[in-house]
């Protein structure tokens, strides 16, 4: 890793990870190792006034017309518990099964937060949905209106050492891009720019090929496995350095999209730089051809990364987001997309940017601010956290979400009856389309959170 990728591993905050204890070895070469930790989140959350009228507005509309709906609360509070644990198996370095498996309790105030943020969603944990499973691997044990104990195998990959490379079967973690907020080629697993715990990336189950071409050359082959044909992909990549400066180009299908990707991170004197893109292409009539291409968009990331004083790291990153909305009234429509919703395309702007800064404080306490913002509306997101170290396993995390920008209008119901919910008249359908917004982060959430985390060994 380059100078400026350890910079930016400080920048964003990762936490610390469980380290692996060795806990058995054998005359034969055979080595296991175990970790695991205990993390709890509380998150409280204020909604903003105007979207819970319009929330409240459109309900009333729908219950007059015959639909019932959930009550809107003002806020509230969301309480995870997520327990994992990790295991690896190394023989002779030759092979290695890697393991992992996790569960975790949500409990919410009110049904309406019961699917939201927790350590399994929004702050931390691995993201959401199954889309890049063949077998889920897990499921609820027990759920309630307001509460849910789920399970799942996150991990659970055999990789075998070959003379020409590593082949890796299962379901495994990869880190591609070079992003530090946004990562356009990794469409695989990546984290939402919201992200504050960054330790546990989800898992996704794929056949990879790893071929050494040289010290700093690899050439990564990887089939992604789905269980309707049509939806099954692949990716080549290969990367290299060339003068100082690491950098991959890819190719790969996943699900209905082409994707083309590069990235590229290095050092311009005292500045890191850094920069990744990609161009996805739709593909439609896959069952019964001919194919076509449907939407095709770039989307692409530049940034820097200064470091002005030894405990101090200030960084800067755009982003262009082609499958964004030009204008507010197209943001409902990309946040319900099917890209958006399988967490490959975060943001409904088609211009953004992040600032961040990370201060150390001390050898125990790290202080951060990062600001993600839409350049069209304008609209950004504060978030201010602060990590404390009790011991080398033990780590306390607080912090705090704060939207500025427009909030929704609420007033895009007036006028409108039950007839029209019945009739799903012009009026309504544009009035549902757009929802009211008139910013991308002015919609969101007041919140606080405080996460413990306590790691073994």
């Amino acid at each position: 890793m380059s100078r400026w990728g350890q910079v930016a591993l400080l920048a964003l905050g990762l936490s610390m990870s469980a380290q692996a204890r060795e806990v058995a070895r054998d005359d034969h070469g055979g080595v296991l190792e175990l970790s695991g930790f205990y993390k709890t989140l509380l998150t409280g959350v204020l909604l903003q006034p105007e979207s819970v009228a319009a929330a409240r507005q459109q309900a009333s509309l729908l219950s007059a017309a015959g639909v019932s709906t959930p009550a809107v609360p003002d806020g509230g509070f969301l309480s995870a518990h997520l327990f994992r644990v990790a295991g690896r198996f190394r023989f002779e370095d030759k092979i290695e099964l890697d393991a992992a498996w996790q569960a975790s309790l949500s409990l919410a105030s009110d049904a309406a937060f019961s699917g939201g943020s927790s350590l399994s969603g929004t702050i931390g944990g691995t993201g959401a949905g199954t889309q890049r499973r063949v077998v889920d691997l897990g499921g609820s044990l027990a759920l309630g209106s307001t509460w849910r104990l789920d399970h799942q195998v996150d991990r659970l990959a055999l990789k075998v050492t070959l003379p020409f490379g590593d082949l890796t079967i299962g379901r495994q973690v990869l880190s591609w891009g070079t992003g530090r907020f946004w990562n356009p080629t990794d469409v695989l697993s990546p984290f939402p720019p919201t992200v504050v715990d960054r330790e546990v990336r989800r898992g996704f189950d794929a056949v990879r090929l790893a071929v050494a071409l040289g010290d700093v050359t690899q050439l990564d082959l990887l089939y992604l496995p789905q269980l309707r044909g049509v939806d099954m992909g692949g990716v080549a990549r290969f990367q290299t350095n060339v003068k100082g400066f690491d950098g991959s180009v890819s190719f790969g299908k996943y699900v209905r999209d082409l994707v083309i990707g590069a990235d590229l991170v290095g050092d311009l004197g005292p500045v890191g730089v850094h920069a990744e893109g990609a161009y996805t292409l739709e593909l439609l009539d896959l069952e019964g051809g001919p194919v076509r291409i449907g939407e095709h968009f770039f989307r692409g990331v530049i940034g820097a990364e200064v470091k002005p004083h030894e405990k101090l790291v200030l960084m800067a990153e755009y982003a262009f987001n082609g499958s964004g909305a030009e204008r507010p009234n197209g943001y409902a429509q990309v946040l319900s997309s099917a890209r958006v919703l399988r967490g490959e395309v975060f943001g409904a702007g088609r211009h953004q940017a992040a600032l961040a800064a990370s201060f150390l404080a001390s050898d125990l306490l790290t202080a951060q601010l990062s600001v993600l913002g839409n350049l069209t509306d304008p609209s950004a997101l504060l978030i201010p956290s602060f990590e404390y170290s009790f011991t080398q396993s033990v780590l306390v995390r607080a912090g705090a979400y704060v939207p500025l920008g427009r909030p929704p209008d609420p007033r895009v119901y007036d006028g409108l009856t039950a007839t029209d919910v019945l009739t799903q008249s012009e009026a309504y359908r544009t009035a549902s389309a757009t929802r009211g917004l008139r910013s991308d982060y002015g919609s969101s959430s007041f919140g606080a959170f405080l996460q413990l985390g306590v790691y073994v060994p």
